[in-house]
């Protein structure tokens, strides 16, 4: 089995990881990177999974061998914007030509992709490593409230993250409230430091346009902390309204309501937290592993 992750250290990259992990031996997966992927690695593999389909565009060779290859290939849907609709086109036609599965992270994905795709779709959502991120032996921090964002604000632009025109004026102004940024691209983070991290807020913030999950959301949780987020990914799936998070709109207005509830009731806090950690038991990888293997399996059989 063949996994083409992006680029070494990167979400993919410990997706993949986390997959071979939980999946041996049952699965004996082998980890290549873009641009040191080759045709001859595509040849050999009795499956090949590419995440997302620019991966097939930037590669042509690679593309020209998943072609010939094309009913052992799954290629991925990870978020919105890798097929908006000035891209759609293109890339539906290249994965139609190199593949013969898709597979979408999110129900949302799915829902959109399914009836359009003209190839069978799998619902294989992202998990978290629930070993690895946990709730600090401590406590949270204490005052002032810290709501945490991690990633690359500027991927695939400023806007598209809503850090700088969601979350920094919705934490302006507001007492008692910080806004803690973990930006990948000003200070690259190992993922092996993120629980400190996490584990260092009160919560967890995400004003994106569209996500595939996301993946911090996830770790956070599993770290204890209540997310407050937009309706993106797998979080219309994971967050229970008031429960262990909020769904808000994207708007500064409606993150700093949420900041404000969370900063002035610790009770709360503390509750959701809680609820939030164990939600994520369900999203655990041995939980969500199993879906790869039943696609791996259905592709073998057809």
């Amino acid at each position: 089995m063949l996994m083409v992750a992006d680029v070494p250290g990167w979400a993919h990259d410990h997706k993949s990881r986390a997959l071979a992990h939980v999946l041996a031996p049952a699965f004996d997966i082998v980890i290549r990177h873009d641009f040191a992927v080759t045709p001859d690695d595509i040849a050999a593999a009795d499956l090949v999974l590419v995440y997302y389909w620019q991966q097939l565009k930037y590669q042509p060779a690679v593309a020209d061998a998943c072609r010939r290859r094309r009913k052992t290939v799954m290629v991925g849907v990870c978020s919105h914007y890798e097929l908006a609709p000035d891209q759609r086109d293109e890339g539906l036609r290249l994965i139609r030509e190199c593949a013969g599965r898709l597979f979408a992270n999110s129900r949302l994905l799915e829902r959109e992709f399914a009836p359009i795709a003209d190839l069978p779709v799998h619902y294989t959502p992202n998990g978290v490593d629930t070993g690895r991120f946990t709730p600090g032996s401590e406590g949270e921090p204490p005052p002032p409230l810290r709501a945490g964002w991690t990633g690359n604000r500027h991927i695939p632009d400023a806007e598209h993250r809503g850090v700088d025109s969601v979350l920094e004026p919705a934490v302006r102004g507001l007492e008692g409230v910080t806004l803690v940024i973990a930006d990948k691209k000003a200070a690259v983070r190992q993922h092996a430091d993120m629980p400190a991290f996490y584990r260092g807020l009160h919560v967890y913030v995400c004003a994106s346009r569209s996500e595939g999950t996301p993946n911090p959301c996830l770790e956070a949780a599993a770290c204890g902390l209540p997310l407050v987020t937009t309706r993106v990914g797998n979080m219309p799936e994971f967050v229970v309204d008031g429960v262990n998070g909020w769904l808000v709109d994207r708007s500064p207005e409606a993150f700093a309501a949420a900041l404000v509830r969370l900063r002035d009731d610790e009770a709360l806090r503390r509750r959701m937290g809680q609820a939030a950690r164990e939600t994520s038991l369900a999203w655990d990888w041995r939980v969500q592993a199993p879906a790869y293997a039943a696609m791996f399996a259905e592709a073998l059989a057809s």
